[in-house]
């Protein structure tokens, strides 16, 4: 059963299944589709084309194990999704977020609120983002990754999360993304390896290697990245 929102504006293109809550004063766009078990909170605006609540599918050639069920997708206040946005089921987007065209965030993913998830950036499973963090243009952000609040990934920076490279059978004792502090910031095209932890207020420099774990307010740079310098 749909639950909407009297103040609510949904195009008539819209495509909405049953067991999707919208609330006040949200605004739907044509052309977008908005699967079951998807919670849209108040004064959202969701632009064309955008697809909410995806299952995750597969033919079953990929390693990772599917769920049968996921939790409800939410997405927070005041919220703007830009045109062609596609967010899996079971993921949480906080307040006052948004979210630029074609971005893609998989399942079961937190981003909290007063972030930046910009164009054509894509966020994998099970990975959490704190509060007013900015991530920029085609920018990849790997599976079981965290990344702290009042962080800046700039454009074009890739991260990984398997130094087997699928090589053998996927197992999360293995397979973990980097775990980014707060404040830190990341240089464009920089590329980030598995389980590599990057400690608060650190500057990671333009097109920089990071291959082992970066302490706290330092700057490295660099093919491996290496420290170059204290934060200021």
């Amino acid at each position: 059963m749909k639950r909407i929102s009297e103040t609510a504006q949904i195009a008539d293109t819209a495509i909405i299944y049953d067991d999707v809550e919208i609330g006040d004063n949200v605004i739907v766009h044509d052309y977008v589709v908005i699967y079951p078990n998807t919670v849209i909170e108040n004064d959202c605006e969701i632009y064309d084309h955008c697809v909410l609540g995806k299952l995750p599918t597969s033919p079953g050639i990929t390693s990772r194990k599917l769920k049968v069920e996921y939790p409800k997708l939410i997405i927070g206040d005041n919220s703007i999704l830009c045109p062609g946005v596609v967010l899996y089921a079971g993921t949480t987007i906080g307040c006052n977020n948004l979210l630029g065209d074609f971005c893609s965030i998989r399942e079961e993913c937190t981003v909290g609120s007063n972030c930046i998830i910009s164009r054509n950036v894509s966020i994998n499973y099970n990975t959490i983002i704190g509060d007013h963090t900015k991530i920029m243009d085609n920018t990849h952000i790997t599976g079981n990754m965290k990344i702290g609040s009042h962080v800046f990934i700039s454009v074009l920076v890739a991260t990984t999360n398997d130094n087997t490279m699928g090589r053998i059978e996927y197992d999360e004792d293995h397979v973990q993304g980097a775990t980014i502090g707060d404040h830190v910031t990341v240089g464009a095209a920089a590329n980030i390896l598995p389980g590599v932890n990057i400690g608060e207020n650190a500057i990671i420099g333009a097109s920089a290697l990071v291959t082992k774990d970066v302490p706290a307010n330092k700057v490295v740079m660099g093919v491996p990245a290496r420290i170059v310098r204290d934060v200021e």
